[in-house]
């Protein structure tokens, strides 16, 4: 077992202003840890066997939390902040008293090169891909619905949200650290690579040529491709694309399109929904 929790006072302390530094993006590329609050996502973190650096506990529920903290991960490095120092570290509005800061992620990874993607994405994998998509509460519950659904991997183009905000862990519920997510620097290309291995790559939008959901059935193999909120999918990206598919919707006022979560829900239900679900 670890040794006693350590106790900060200070909001200036150097960890304090360490764990304050993972809310910003480029504060957590340059420690390679993020952070999050609850005590559900911490169990289901040690779980899933994620690398947890350390646990933070707020003082006035701090005999209680550490406890519960120790009940599920023995070992933990335990600190204890004031009140002050930790709404300086927390993102939550109505924080539980709990911040997990844990290593990134090892099924999260960046694709410098495509020339593999045969041997990254077996015929088994079942894939989803997302182009652009820039709010992290979308992102986070495609990643929930991705293992409700039993979608295997999501492939985001690098200018999609960062997986590790906060909102992105807090919508993805603990499926963040279960999903393989692959990070594509030329997201076109990559799309294109998938056809040359005999996926057909399925472009939501709505171009003159696009099927509709219902008339076209989709197979585990297929990797439904969904754009940016406001602008949908590029051009290069349609254009690489085996071809289009939409959700038929009623018309009328109000009813221009989907929320891009909801799009990719139905898509990944129709992906899978002939293998059968627990309940």
């Amino acid at each position: 077992m670890s040794g006693e929790a350590v106790y900060i006072s200070s909001r200036q302390n150097p960890y304090v202003m360490r764990v304050a530094s993972l809310s910003d993006n480029k504060g957590r590329a340059r420690e390679g840890l993020f952070k999050f609050g609850g005590f559900k996502l911490f169990s289901e973190a040690v779980a899933c066997g994620l690398d947890i650096e350390r646990v933070i506990l707020r003082e006035d529920v701090a005999k209680k939390l550490e406890e519960e903290v120790r009940h599920v991960m023995p070992n933990a490095e335990i600190c204890v902040f004031s009140e002050s120092a930790f709404d300086k570290v927390s993102d939550e509005k109505s924080p539980e008293g709990i911040i997990t800061v844990a290593k990134h992620i090892d099924k999260i990874t960046k694709i410098a090169t495509i020339d593999n993607i045969a041997k990254l994405l077996p015929p088994e994998t079942t894939v989803i891909a997302l182009e652009s998509l820039r709010d992290p509460g979308n992102l986070g519950t495609i990643i929930r619905s991705a293992a409700a659904f039993g979608v295997d991997t999501i492939i985001l183009s690098s200018d999609c949200a960062d997986v590790y905000n906060t909102r992105t862990v807090r919508g993805a519920m603990g499926a963040l650290f279960s999903r393989r997510i692959l990070i594509a620097d030329d997201f076109p290309a990559l799309i294109a690579k998938l056809s040359e291995c005999g996926r057909r790559t399925l472009a939501a939008t709505l171009s003159p040529d696009a099927k509709t959901l219902g008339d076209t059935v989709l197979s585990r193999s297929d990797c439904v491709v969904i754009g940016n909120e406001g602008h949908g999918l590029s051009d290069e990206t349609v254009r690489v694309c085996t071809s289009a598919v939409i959700i038929p919707m009623m018309s009328g006022v109000g009813v221009e399109s989907l929320n891009a979560a909801t799009a990719a829900s139905i898509f990944m239900w129709e992906l899978t929904k002939n293998e059968g679900y627990s309940v």
